[in-house]
């Protein structure tokens, strides 16, 4: 019997911590735009983060009745968005594939046999290089699939493959790289002192959400996070006109056939290609 009562306090604490945590918060950002950051923590143990076009998930638990910790997840190594109407009809670009070991197919759906082209022979000399296009006649194919490795993998590691259905209407293809999927050490805590939530030098401030649940919060910080994704990419890659989406992807991971027949082949210009360029000339004293 004592036993079953110590048990039971100690679920008590543990659960009247976790709803101290568990919540909405806003924080001011941390680069100077007037873009907050939103942060939710659910009480099964998940959380969410939205900052302008970034979005993180993955794992919250309790360290002491005042302080949580942070797991991440993964996230997409590859985005694909899709456009139509700019007057690029089988455009394909790769953005940010420069520094990447990264392979794809284009095809048919519920191809038995996959045969992978490398995005780039090797890696291009020439940094102005990183969002190349190149053409694919749209009735070729009606899905692609990535294929890429982190960077700190070994040579016989499995790639991550990713795998989009491309819808007919749309003729634009960009595959984008992302960046801040890439893992970086990272130790992220909330601590609960002096009467506020703190995460590292940053102070957050939890939301009186009302009768409003946490799901609809969610929900709607993820439909904004959708349109500030779509608006940054239209800023990064010059899509001003036409519907853009962007599509997921199915995730696998296995060995792969891969032929030496890269996608994109660079030829940077030699070192003499360009004119030196000769400093202004220094104005005469009167």
């Amino acid at each position: 019997m004592k036993r079953r009562f110590v048990l039971l306090i100690l679920l008590l604490i543990s659960t009247s911590s976790t709803a101290q945590f568990a919540g909405y918060y806003t924080a001011e950002s941390v680069d100077g735009s007037k873009e907050k950051v939103h942060l939710i923590l659910e009480e099964t143990g998940r959380f969410h983060i939205f900052g302008g076009a970034q979005y993180h998930i993955g794992k919250w638990k309790m360290i002491n009745a005042n302080k949580v910790s942070f797991e991440f997840g993964p996230m997409n190594l590859v985005d694909l968005f899709v456009s139509s109407g700019n007057g690029h009809a089988g455009q394909i670009c790769f953005s940010g594939f420069g520094e990447r070991k990264a392979f794809v197919h284009m095809g048919q759906r519920n191809m038995k046999e996959l045969l992978f082209r490398p995005v780039y022979g090797e890696t291009p000399k020439c940094p102005y290089e990183n969002n190349p296009y190149t053409h694919a006649d749209r009735h070729d194919y009606s899905e692609i699939t990535v294929a890429i490795k982190l960077p700190a993998a070994g040579k016989d590691s499995l790639p991550f493959l990713y795998t989009w259905q491309i819808p007919e209407k749309y003729d634009e293809v960009y595959l984008v790289v992302n960046n801040n999927a890439f893992p970086r050490q990272r130790d992220v805590n909330i601590e609960y002192k002096n009467g506020r939530y703190m995460l590292g030098n940053i102070e957050l401030q939890k939301q009186n959400t009302g009768s409003s649940p946490l799901s609809e919060i969610l929900k709607t910080q993820l439909e904004q996070s959708g349109q500030n994704q779509e608006k940054a990419f239209r800023k990064e890659l010059y899509v001003k006109k036409g519907a853009v989406e962007k599509i997921t992807p199915q995730i696998s991971r296995k060995a792969i056939q891969v032929t030496n027949d890269p996608v994109i082949v660079v030829n940077c210009p030699g070192e003499n290609a360009f004119p030196p360029v000769a400093p202004p000339p220094v104005p005469r004293k009167q």
